[in-house]
């Protein structure tokens, strides 16, 4: 991704926006960069110099250095919608393995701040900025940090390249081609996806004796969602994943529903727990599907 793209992406939470950096962010910066102690807890592996600056002219600089870099990579001020300040930045790498550093200001080191933060990089960051895995550095010293990081899934510590207390997420591949099954159901992040082509492939033991299957390629459908009688209750229907997988393809499209499910596993969403074919979509209700599906965890 050409570095100028790198400069235009802006996120939101609950109590942050996320923007580019600018220079007139220096003053309330410097505060944050200007902190050992703050500075302490920041990732500079790999960086010429550190992080611990002085004066608003230095602070400057490092802004001018992160809008003008030649790498692509992502640099936004983190800025606290309550009081309109600047109170640190992230910065975000791409690739095979990506890269997150969080600097913050001192009283902003907080599990509910660093929780927020870092859910939004998990959910909105490896769709602009591709990834298989996301790293990020916390120290010993980082407790707030590393406890967050394992809540939210992460394992570590670990080595990364020749630095150390890295902690990583793996985001699981999302078989897009595989596409949904007719029932609704999602072939595309099904735990067995590694080695089967897909319902629409025949893929599924069972389809032989699937009411589903029977019924859509019988009528030449392309899935339930498509069909005048849906919801009708048949096989798999009568289960609320399927029926609210499916409801939502009718009104949003295949194509939606897939970058709902890829949101929410990159989110730490399971859909089939270790070792079996339930996982947190297997809800008492469709409703409650439908929310999860949508709008995530809240």
């Amino acid at each position: 991704m050409p570095n100028d793209q790198c400069r235009d992406y802006s996120y939101e939470s609950e109590h942050f926006i996320l923007r580019q950096v600018k220079k007139e962010d220096a003053p309330e910066l410097l505060r944050c960069y200007s902190d050992p102690a703050a500075v302490e807890l920041m990732n500079s592996d790999n960086c010429v110099s550190g992080f611990l600056f002085q004066t608003l002219e230095e602070m400057e600089r490092a802004i001018h250095f992160w809008n003008n870099d030649v790498w692509a990579y992502a640099r936004p001020a983190v800025i606290d919608r309550a009081s309109g300040e600047a109170v640190g930045t992230l910065e975000v790498f791409g690739g095979d393995t990506g890269v997150l550093r969080v600097d913050l200001r001192r009283d902003y080191e907080r599990p509910e701040v660093l929780r927020e933060l870092y859910t939004l990089a998990v959910e909105r960051f490896p769709g602009d900025f591709p990834m298989g895995a996301m790293v990020t550095k916390a120290v010993p010293e980082a407790v707030a940090r590393r406890e967050v990081l394992k809540e939210l899934g992460f394992s570590g510590p670990e080595g990364f390249r020749e630095y150390e207390d890295y902690y990583r997420k793996a985001f699981p591949t999302v078989r897009r081609e595989l596409g949904i099954a007719y029932c609704g159901l999602a072939c595309c992040i099904c735990s067995e996806n590694a080695g089967c082509p897909g319902c629409k492939q025949n893929g599924c033991a069972a389809y032989a004796e699937c009411a589903n299957y029977g019924c859509v390629t019988g009528r030449e459908l392309e899935g339930c969602w498509e069909c005048r009688e849906f919801p009708c209750g048949r096989g798999l229907l009568q289960k609320p994943k399927a029926r609210a997988f499916a409801a939502f393809a009718k009104e949003h499209g295949v194509e939606r529903l897939m970058d709902c499910l890829e949101r929410n596993q990159r989110a730490g969403i399971v859909y089939h727990y270790p070792g079996g074919f339930t996982g947190d979509y297997d809800l008492p209700t469709e409703e409650e599907v439908l929310d999860l599906l949508e709008n995530g965890r809240r």
